[in-house]
């Protein structure tokens, strides 16, 4: 990374650090006390205590995906663990992929951005992309009073993702970028054209490009002639789909399923009453002790007095010859 790079991200973690001390810890701690202070005997713990206490922590993340980083016993990775084998598709489904002689594109923006909630406009100009590709698409979008539907486009209100993902006519996944839905297109081997609209999508997409197997376009900006460019490009290009294989078989090389390696976890923990054995002292270190600052700032304090204290002892011997040297002299002018 480069120094702004580094320096936003020092921006970004201390934001995070002063935000969650002071405006979200507070908030929980209101939370806590109305939901469950009348449930224990007592005053109740602090949401800082109990987070001190924590013996697991199951990470929505996958070694494939992230960079290497320093970690505890405690923190298990547990990326894809929403992923099963793919059930039966509905036979109209199957149909439709088994069918489809160019491929499908698969279109979903998920739960929280509904397609249904865009503008007008752009609907139109998604559409009028889609109408210019040989390939079918298959849109989640949960209302079926779109308006009129080039012959190649069908919607549905909902879709079994994952289960539509596993199959091998789907030749492009555009998304939003959230974190459920890349690693489901990463675990099937699908290229992905990666549309962020908010929070940890910008951060996937930007991963997903690095790495090879996925395009992105702005929502604001985009073009119905980005839209096609990017998708044609996606399909005809064979480095995308060779790098999705690729992290496919990272992603899925794990020696357990990540829900088993979770079971196995919180078991482990609950046979060995919290498993305090898994957890840091620096936890309970106060910050200054957890960054050795005491430790430092005696080291430059010795630094410090081992250049300058000598020098004070050869200033003092300097002055007392030079007063010496003074009284002789007058001594002997007298």
């Amino acid at each position: 990374m480069s120094f702004t790079q580094r320096a936003y991200n020092t921006y970004l973690s201390l934001y995070d650090a002063v935000m969650r001390r002071w405006y979200y810890m507070p908030k929980m701690q209101e939370m806590a006390e109305r939901h469950f202070s009348g449930l224990i005997e007592g005053p109740l713990p602090h949401v800082r205590q109990l987070e001190k206490n924590i013996s697991l922590m199951l990470i929505n993340s996958h070694r494939s995906l992230d960079v290497p980083r320093p970690s505890m016993p405690g923190l298990i990775n547990v990326g894809g663990i929403h992923i099963k084998t793919p059930k039966p598709l509905p036979q109209d489904l199957q149909n439709y992929l088994d069918n489809s002689t160019h491929g499908v594109v698969y279109f979903s923006l998920g739960s929280y951005m509904k397609s249904i909630d865009m503008p007008k406009e752009k609907i139109n100009l998604i559409l009028s992309a889609f109408s210019q590709l040989k390939q079918d698409v298959l849109w989640k979008f949960e209302n079926s009073s779109v308006g009129h539907l080039p012959p190649n486009v069908k919607i549905q209100s909902w879709l079994p993702q994952n289960d539509i993902l596993a199959h091998p006519n789907v030749k492009v996944f555009i998304t939003h970028g959230g974190i459920f839905g890349t690693q489901e297109g990463i675990h099937w081997g699908v290229p992905m054209l990666s549309i962020p609209l908010y929070g940890d999508q910008h951060r996937n997409t930007i991963k997903s490009v690095r790495a090879g197997y996925a395009r992105t376009l702005n929502f604001g900006t985009m073009s119905s002639e980005d839209l096609v460019q990017n998708i044609k490009l996606l399909i005809s290009d064979p480095s995308y789909k060779q790098k999705a294989l690729d992290a496919s078989r990272k992603f899925r090389d794990n020696p357990l399923h990540p829900l088993d390696e979770a079971t196995f976890w919180m078991e482990y923990i609950a046979r060995h009453k919290g498993a305090p054995h898994l957890k840091s002292y620096g936890a309970y270190m106060p910050l200054y002790q957890y960054l050795l600052l005491d430790v430092f700032g005696c080291a430059l304090l010795v630094v410090i007095l081992a250049f300058w204290l000598p020098l004070k002892v050869l200033r003092l011997l300097g002055r007392l010859l030079q007063r010496k040297g003074a009284e002789v002299s007058r001594k002997k002018r007298q």
